[in-house]
């Protein structure tokens, strides 16, 4: 692992804010639908979209007691791209699709076992089955969590973040979390994350860091205002050839 700018480091284990990871196991369905629009609401047929989907996570959780809970989320800003990523992405000649899912569904299983049993049931099929009917792309994978500061509340609303991560070297990209981490915890608000590790082959993404804030403004001023996100934090991705592509979401 490479370090830029040490000076402005905030050790997570120094603070306190690092757990061993759960023994939960996850499937992720994300899909391309629509592009948010900021201030607008969905459109009459992604909205129905998301009713349905609820209706069927529902189910999901009702079928099997090795579900712990089947979240839906709806995007609700999904930065352009940060500018090294997409340097990155041309320069390595990387060979990943740039994150722009704006549905995703986390189905949280006793253990990866469970998920991956669980994966392959009808109703998840189902659930597959129509993301795939309305979106443009998909994407999926059982995974693990792979390290943590805490468990992510969805028992109410806020504000969610899920940041798709794609390089060649995970070990390295799982250091560079942990080390940047600290910037999130100290700076950002953070009081949580569970970023989630693909067990098999397949996914386009090496981790999907996953937290929650619980409204806009305590996350939004550090991510426009504080020049230490792009001198410390984006800044030790790029340098170690991690493509970071982070979106924002709500509890549909």
């Amino acid at each position: 692992m490479e370090i830029v700018n040490s000076h402005l480091a905030h050790s997570i284990k120094e603070q306190g804010m690092i757990k061993p990871p759960n023994s939960y196991g996850y499937i992720q369905l994300a899909a391309e639908v629509e592009i948010p629009r900021p201030f607008l609401s969905n459109s009459a047929s992604k909205s129905a979209l998301l009713a349905e989907l609820k209706e069927l996570c529902g189910e999901l959780k009702s079928s099997s007691s090795s579900v712990r809970r089947a979240d839906l989320f709806d995007a609700i800003i999904i930065p352009p791209g940060a500018k090294p990523g997409l340097e990155l992405i041309e320069k390595k000649g990387y060979d990943v699709h740039l994150a722009k899912f704006d549905i995703v569904i986390l189905i949280e299983c006793i253990s990866v076992d469970d998920a991956l049993t669980v994966r392959d049931s009808s109703e998840v099929k189902k659930i597959e089955h129509l993301l795939n009917e309305e979106a443009t792309y998909t994407h999926s994978m059982v995974a693990k969590n792979a390290n943590r500061i805490d468990e992510v509340s969805k028992d109410s609303n806020g504000i969610f973040l899920f940041n798709y991560f794609y390089t060649e070297d995970t070990q390295t990209l799982l250091d560079v979390w942990e080390y940047t981490a600290g910037w999130w915890t100290a700076k950002a608000n953070l009081t949580n994350s569970t970023p989630i590790q693909p067990v098999e082959g397949g996914s386009q993404y090496n981790l999907v860091n996953h937290c929650r804030w619980d409204k806009l403004i305590d996350v939004l001023p550090s991510l426009i205002f504080k020049p230490s996100l792009n001198n410390f934090v984006l800044k030790n991705f790029t340098v170690n050839n991690i493509v970071a592509m982070p979106i924002l979401y709500r509890l549909a």
